[in-house]
């Protein structure tokens, strides 16, 4: 079997991981670099604790009421476009608490998998940065934990093995010494991990390089063609590849790979930022949400990057300069040490998560297809639920349909 894989982002490159214990020969193609999307400024969080649908009760309304706010941490941008409004429609549909609840369901079958596989990634011999300490979750006060509280209520009856450590302000302070005065009190998820993300994605891009993959960058795939039994994938300067099964795992650029095919996909680009400093002494040696702002923050070997917001709906993805001085003016009253001066923040991140409307990833074979396989629409949950994904993409390519899949369907917003 020749598996060729469409994006060089996280889920690409777990999918062509997995993919070498069941193909003959793996090629990824990726239209810039490898790992230049979103896997560049995310804070790398391998999060079960927090892995939900953002399509949630009274989500919706937060975001419209955000949307002339250009500070907002949610905010859903207003257009007349009918995409966009049937994206829109679908989202409040699936923010119903019942579909909320099945959503949290078929997430966990992903998380459930997810820590499994990245730990044979490492025991494989793919080298990324990985620290195991958990997520320390911050507030001003108790109302601040509340959502994250219901968040851990909704999976704890599923099943779900990790559990939080409830402490005040100071206990909050011994274990983080780098808090400020202004955390009133925090929980601590035992399960979470936190890793380089773009330590992640090089790993396993020379991993399977070492192992006969072929990865190829400055490769644009414009359409796929059948060819007998096999795809040919075209380029702008016509075939560039062929394979009997060819994985779109290249976010926003799947919609238009799948349109020829039959397949019309309602997949949105929402927008975050970050910004990447220098990790001095006294700032935090363990990752942090903020309840309030809604911020992550992620130490690794000498850089601290800050992260946050979800736009929907915007229109470009340039970085910002005023989102960049927000998330630290943000972060600033929850720690005791300063963080970087005011002339010294840098431009930051942005880029765009590609959103599904019911926030579940888009995993599964193209009705009418054989041998084409979707991995797209993870949203903020790309590393996550990346080594999840890979194990289902192997599965898909040999055939097998995974009934712990079986919520992700790509066709389902087709019936």
């Amino acid at each position: 079997m020749r598996a060729a894989v469409v994006g060089g982002g996280v889920i690409g490159m777990a999918s062509a991981f997995a993919l070498l214990d069941v193909a003959d020969s793996v090629e990824v193609l990726d239209a810039g670099v490898v790992g230049g999307g979103a896997s560049a400024g995310n804070t790398g969080w391998v999060s079960p604790s927090i892995a939900t649908p953002l399509a949630a009760p009274g989500v919706l309304t937060l975001g419209l009421r955000s949307a002339l706010d250009p500070r907002g941490a949610l905010v859903i941008r207003p257009s007349l476009d009918p995409a966009w409004i049937a994206w829109l429609w679908r989202f409040a549909r699936s923010s119903r608490r019942a579909v909320y609840r099945s959503g949290v369901a078929a997430l966990l079958e992903l998380t459930s998998r997810t820590l499994d596989e990245l730990d044979r990634m490492r025991e494989a011999g793919v080298e990324f940065e990985e620290h195991r300490a958990g997520v320390l979750v911050v507030a001003r006060d108790r109302a601040g934990l509340h959502w994250f509280e219901k968040v851990f209520d909704e999976l704890v009856p599923l099943g779900f093995p990790g559990e939080l450590r409830h402490m005040t302000g100071d206990e909050a302070r011994r274990l983080e010494p780098a808090l400020g005065a202004a955390v009133g009190c925090a929980t601590r998820t035992t399960i979470d991990r936190h890793v380089a993300p773009e330590s992640l994605v090089a790993g396993l891009a020379d991993f399977v390089r070492a192992r006969g993959a072929v990865v190829r960058e400055g490769v644009r795939v414009s359409a796929l063609r059948r060819a007998g039994d096999a795809w040919v994938l075209e380029g702008d300067t016509g075939e560039v590849a062929r394979a009997d099964v060819v994985v779109l795992a290249s976010a926003l650029g799947t919609v238009d790979l799948l349109r020829p095919l039959g397949l019309k996909i309602p997949l949105v680009g929402a927008k975050g930022y970050s910004v990447t400093l220098p990790l001095a002494e006294g700032l935090p040696t363990m990752p942090l949400y903020l309840c309030e702002p809604k911020i992550g923050t992620s130490p690794y070997a000498g850089r601290l990057r800050i992260a946050g917001f979800f736009e929907l709906g915007a229109r470009d993805g340039a970085a910002s300069p005023l989102r960049s001085r927000q998330l630290v003016e943000e972060t600033r009253p929850y720690l005791s040490a300063p963080i970087v001066a005011d002339g010294d923040i840098p431009a930051g991140w942005a880029g765009f998560r590609p959103a599904t409307p019911d926030s579940l990833p888009l995993l599964g074979p193209v009705p009418g297809a054989p041998g084409v396989v979707v991995a797209t629409g993870h949203g903020m949950l790309g590393v996550t639920l990346a080594p999840a994904t890979g194990v289902a993409v192997a599965a898909l390519a040999r055939g097998e349909r995974p009934d712990w899949i079986a919520a992700l369907d790509p066709a389902r917003f087709a019936r």
